[in-house]
């Protein structure tokens, strides 16, 4: 039987697309982009601020997201970036 095997070459499981090692480079990847977005206080997609969802830790979304109701400026578009810095 062959294992199936990672792009970087190592043995993976067979129903994930990835090695662990690889996700978790890639995660690593995704947090450090999302803390320099966080550090500008700055959606990289409309430019209003960033706001921080308590419901989960490291959870930032654009002011923006959201029904009208809930956005910070409803006569605006929506936006739906988020990102997680943990």
């Amino acid at each position: 039987m062959e294992k199936s095997k990672c792009g970087c070459g190592r043995v993976k499981s067979k129903w994930f697309a990835k090695c662990n090692k690889c996700v978790n480079a890639e995660l690593e990847k995704n947090h450090a982009e999302a803390k320099v977005h966080v550090s500008t206080g700055k959606c990289p997609k409309c430019g209003e601020e960033l706001k921080r969802n308590l419901s989960m830790t490291g959870w930032w979304q654009c002011a923006q997201l959201g029904a009208e109701n809930f956005r910070k400026y409803p006569n605006k578009p929506s936006c739906n970036f988020q990102c997680f810095t943990e």
